[in-house]
């Protein structure tokens, strides 16, 4: 578990959520906090609805039943419209899986775009915050020019990021951040990712395969399993008596990122 700033207080409530598409329940009473400064890892097998939760905490989609609260607000109040909502918008970043960068844009026109869109300051100020973002996570500045299909995956990786991170948000989405990576820039982003939140004081919640990033800097993990989620201190939960948590962290990837002896299971010591 990585070492994180003194816990906040709840900066997302998921409250009683059900997310349901025809007769098939996804989601059926989620229950989940994220607290300010935290790095929150979600995993789960598939068809658990990991995308789908996202996408609800993000406003993107509206639960069947229950709500979402973010900085104190309901993002899925009807009562509100989409005012709240879309005022909330610019005060949190999303890294999707693939970067979604505009494939006609250069690097830095990706990340100058969002935040000539929710500013008022000149373009020429928003370059130059623009390079710094993409200074901040890494990149140099024979990329700046560059479009997304000139980019090698952890490049890409890193200008979605820096995307994200345009408008100063106060939490930063992450989907599947080092999939595609190798081992050592896999291992390196995840290392980017605890410097941006210590200096930035950023909320990260991440949806994650990786066992090594959800075992090294994940502070909590969320499980989905029986369409709820079982959420506790990484440390904690690894140890959890539910069967799939039981198969997913003590089989041979979990133990080995674990540090743990391949012939042990988990509660066998």
């Amino acid at each position: 578990m990585s070492e994180t700033l003194e816990p906040g207080n709840p900066i997302i409530e998921v409250r009683d959520v059900v997310n349901r598409f025809g007769t098939h329940t996804v989601h059926n009473g989620i229950n989940l906090t994220v607290f300010e400064h935290e790095i929150l890892g979600i995993v789960g097998g598939s068809g658990t609805g990991k995308s789908v939760l996202l996408r609800t905490m993000l406003g993107l989609h509206t639960p069947t039943g229950g709500g979402v609260k973010i900085f104190g607000g309901d993002i899925t109040c009807k009562e509100k419209g989409s005012g709240y909502l879309h005022s909330c918008q610019p005060r949190w970043g999303v890294l999707f899986q693939s970067g979604a960068l505009f494939s006609g844009l250069t690097v830095l026109e990706n990340v100058v775009a969002p935040i000539i869109e929710n500013t008022t300051i000149s373009k020429s100020f928003a370059s130059e915050l623009g390079r710094l973002k993409l200074k901040m996570v890494g990149l140099k500045e024979e990329a700046f020019d560059k479009y997304p299909s000139e980019l090698s995956g952890g490049m890409i990786k890193r200008a979605g990021l820096a995307r994200a991170l345009a408008t100063e948000p106060k939490v930063v989405f992450l989907d599947e951040p080092t999939a595609g990576l190798d081992p050592i820039s896999a291992a390196e982003f995840d290392q980017l990712i605890l410097y941006l939140r210590a200096h930035l004081k950023l909320t990260v919640v991440m949806i994650s395969h990786d066992m090594d990033s959800l075992l090294t800097i994940c502070d909590r993990l969320a499980v989905l399993v029986d369409r709820k989620v079982i959420a506790d201190v990484t440390d904690v939960i690894v140890h959890h008596p539910h069967p799939w948590i039981r198969s997913y962290f003590g089989g041979v990837r979990g133990r080995a990122a674990r540090g743990t002896n391949t012939q042990t299971t988990l509660g066998a010591a």
